[in-house]
């Protein structure tokens, strides 16, 4: 034991020899960088990947323009992602983005997890027209059948939030009502297909076709096509014998002047409505101004309602008058929002003038009139 105790003693005073010649200031920082040490090792260990594991799908439908694709990261022990999509877009940093290409191309998509790995896909994307999301088309609903002259009552169905409607009944070819749940009577029988546009959006178009039957004939009315009917009696007609004759009054009429016939009232009116313009609503004007915006449009998809013509004067913010075809150059690759909408046509239906009040983005959260 005195051995023992003598050794404690002496050990003891070594220590306390050696902290007294060593600054605890030095010892401190010593024994942090162990500590940061450990933590960076740590670190490292919870992120380490084996990169030879890293993998992400591609979830489309068709790979095409315009079309919403997802990508979903596959690589197990991932905390972290950076996507590339090859478009010059900005990353994205969710585990399953989405993306939307707007140019068809071959493009590279990079993913790299944990800021370590990296994978690359080449992804083809293709220009197969608009597309159609069925989910944007409302429903009509209105009986299969009606007859003549049968007030019709039309509802629909809609997803979204309405806010125009443009009813179509088939029998005027035109745009026949505006309100929300519009009351249409036909009066003539047939095949008729409705049509509703809502919110202007003209590629999301809904139809139904219908057969409109013809009236049916009163007690009354039958009964005195009977009456007339059985006052008749039923008349033999005999050809006379021998050889035909021809008329001397068919001969007569070959040598009369000929008179142009006048052509119907009706005819005219068609005619009338086949040089018109066809109409389009301010609500349709806005959004295809819209596009124009992104260019997804040009000035001559208006074309039709103003007759080919693009030099018709636009009044913008009440204070600049331009022609139109400018007016289309000046709002290309802006960000805008239309504040109203006003259009004037002549009597062929074709678009004259325009004003507009709108503004452009110029900043975050900053609006400001052009």
């Amino acid at each position: 034991m005195k051995l023992f105790g003598t050794m404690f003693y002496k050990l003891k005073g070594i220590i306390d020899h050696f902290f007294s010649k060593v600054d605890i200031r030095i010892f401190l920082v010593f024994i942090l960088f162990i500590l940061f040490g450990l933590f960076i090792l740590l670190y490292k260990y919870s992120r380490y990947i084996d990169c030879g594991q890293i993998d992400f799908a591609i979830e489309a439908e068709k790979k095409q323009v315009g079309e919403i694709i997802g990508f979903k990261d596959l690589t197990p022990g991932a905390k972290n992602w950076a996507w590339d999509f090859g478009d010059n877009s900005e990353k994205k940093f969710d585990r399953s983005p989405f993306h939307k290409y707007t140019k068809s191309g071959m493009y590279v998509v990079t993913l790299q997890v944990n800021g370590s790995c990296t994978l690359k896909k080449t992804l083809e994307i293709r220009n197969m027209g608009k597309i159609i999301d069925s989910m944007k088309i409302p429903k009509i609903i209105a009986p299969m059948v009606v007859t003549v002259g049968q007030p019709v009552e039309v509802y629909y169905k809609y997803l979204g939030v309405p806010f125009s409607w443009e009813w179509s009944f088939g029998e005027s070819g035109q745009m026949d009502n505006t309100s929300e749940y519009p009351v249409y009577s036909y009066s003539t029988p047939g095949k008729r297909r409705i049509t509703l546009v809502i919110n202007g959006d003209v590629t999301h178009i809904a139809s139904k076709d219908i057969y409109v039957k013809p009236r049916k004939l009163t007690t009354s009315v039958l009964d005195s096509m009977k009456a007339y009917i059985m006052a008749k009696d039923p008349v033999e007609y005999l050809l006379p014998p021998g050889n035909p004759q021809k008329d001397p009054m068919e001969e007569f009429l070959r040598h009369i002047p000929a008179v142009p016939i006048e052509t119907p009232v009706e005819e005219k009116i068609n005619k009338v409505v086949e040089n018109l313009a066809p109409s389009i609503s301010e609500n349709q004007f806005k959004l295809l101004l819209l596009e124009v915006a992104k260019q997804n449009k040009a000035k001559e998809d208006f074309g039709k309602y103003t007759c080919n013509k693009y030099d018709f004067p636009v009044v913008k913010n009440d204070n600049v008058i331009i022609p139109f075809s400018e007016f289309c150059e000046t709002i290309q690759n802006k960000s805008i929002k239309i504040k109203s909408l006003r259009i004037t046509k002549n009597n062929k239906n074709c678009i004259e003038s325009i004003i507009i009040k709108y503004k452009i983005k110029k900043g975050p959260f900053i609006w400001v009139y052009d």
